[in-house]
């Protein structure tokens, strides 16, 4: 389907006004991890304001706890739907999914803000408040994209769906349940409009998992320490031996969205490993019974989560041989919480291609197409089959004080989705395929 770029450029700048209004409603919602319910039925209402087909449900926590990449965090999600609005195509083309999540992190100061969090001020081109660029304003795009759509009578071969799911933040379920639920198969591509800006196309999530080491002591009080274990001490040696252990995975983990590239763009260590949380000690002249270390390891796509769970185990126990307390009374060490497998598209692949080729022709330069940090990319690669690309409008202060968001790369994000839209779903699949075999 051939769609006149500077139309749908026009529609897009059109909507300015309207993305802006959206996103200082839907930041008003106080939809922290666990209590988005509201926001999700205010995304819900307007999807229906369109007439679209919608699916509404509550992600059944038995069901999902059945899956292997389920993540434990709430007993149920009574009251926090997903909400997914579909714009159908005539049929026989290719399904685009926006991907956006409702909930956001809790506001810990608010008193350091120098906007009120809760209520969405426009600054110049910054829209600041809690969630803006994480990710309500990639929500309000998907939401203006299918308003477009819709209101330009574009009649595209394929489905472009928006996702609007609960519990990112803290396990990753609602895309789980989305998938589960049908919504994603081998004829989906889904973009995430989570923040990167446009210079990386991110098509590939790190695995992850967290652990906790309890180094066992001897309660006492410090008259005796030269007769007794230290557990601080002990769990000293091994936080070092930890941080040994992210240097040799630095060297040994590799994966080509991870190479040089990677590191060119963010400059950030590509398989991290650390200690994050210490806890030992009830007085301070009494050695510790014990000292907890909590943290977390990462692996990167081709690695299985466990396994390097296990390798590190084995590592911990060795390095703790070394130490005479340690070799008869050793650490236990144990997975907890948050795991997360790592998945990638290719970045070959024809939507990666299609993503990066939209944005060089919106903003003049292709995207380099890197590996990311853990991210819900893994749940539609891995169980929906499909193409995942992790891409969306940029802003500062992520998880931060002072968060914001720029309209004007809302509004560039939204001309590089409907482009999409139409470069991905506008014609029938076999049209694509013989224009391919021409080529």
């Amino acid at each position: 389907m051939i769609v006149p770029a500077a139309d749908l450029r026009a529609a897009a700048e059109g909507k300015r006004a309207r993305m802006v209004e959206l996103l200082r409603e839907a930041v008003a919602f106080r939809s922290v991890s666990g209590e988005e319910g509201e926001c999700s039925r205010w995304f819900e209402a307007r999807l229906r304001e369109l007439r679209l087909e919608l699916d509404v449900w509550e992600p059944d926590a038995n069901e999902l706890a059945r899956h292997r990449a389920y993540v434990p965090a709430w007993p149920d999600y009574a009251g926090r739907p997903n909400v997914v609005g579909t714009l159908r195509g005539r049929g026989g083309g290719r399904r685009l999914i926006l991907n956006g999540h409702t909930d956001v992190v809790p506001v810990d100061e608010p008193e350091r803000w120098t906007r009120d969090p809760w209520h969405a001020e426009v600054d110049g081109d910054r829209v600041y408040g809690r969630g803006t660029v994480d990710m309500k304003g990639g929500c309000v795009i998907a939401l203006a994209c299918l308003e477009i759509l819709q209101e330009l009578g574009l009649e595209l071969a394929g489905d472009v769906a928006a996702h609007f799911v609960v519990d990112e933040e803290a396990t990753g379920n609602g895309t789980l349940a989305a998938v589960l639920r049908g919504h994603y198969g081998p004829d989906s591509a889904c973009v995430f409009l989570e923040p990167t800006g446009t210079g990386a196309l991110i098509a590939a999530s790190r695995g992850a998992q967290y652990f906790r080491v309890t180094v066992p002591g001897h309660e006492i009080a410090t008259e005796y320490q030269a007769e007794y274990p230290n557990a601080i001490t002990e769990a000293a040696r091994l936080i070092l031996a930890i941080d040994g252990f992210r240097h040799t995975r630095e060297v040994t983990a590799s994966h080509p969205l991870y190479g040089p590239e990677y590191q060119s763009v963010y400059a950030q260590t590509r398989v991290p490993h650390a200690v994050c949380k210490v806890a030992a000690g009830a007085w301070p002249s009494t050695l510790p019974a014990s000292c907890i270390l909590e943290g977390t390891i990462e692996c990167l796509p081709g690695e299985d989560i466990d396994d390097i769970f296990t390798c590190f185990r084995e590592y911990v126990l060795e390095v703790s041989r070394e130490s005479p307390w340690l070799r008869e009374h050793p650490p236990e060490i144990e997975p907890f919480g948050l795991r997360y497998e790592a998945g990638a598209t290719a970045a070959d692949d024809p939507f990666v291609n299609v993503v990066a080729d939209v944005a060089r022709d919106v903003t003049g330069t292709r995207p380099p197409v890197v590996g990311g940090a853990g991210n819900d990319l893994r749940h539609a690669v891995l169980y929906g089959g499909g193409p995942a690309v992790v891409f969306g409008p940029t802003g500062s202060s992520f998880h931060a004080i002072d968060e914001w968001v720029s309209v004007d790369d809302l509004v560039r994000f939204l001309v590089i989705t409907l482009r999409m839209a139409v470069e991905w779903c506008g014609e029938p699949v076999s049209a694509l395929d013989s224009r391919e075999d021409h080529a």
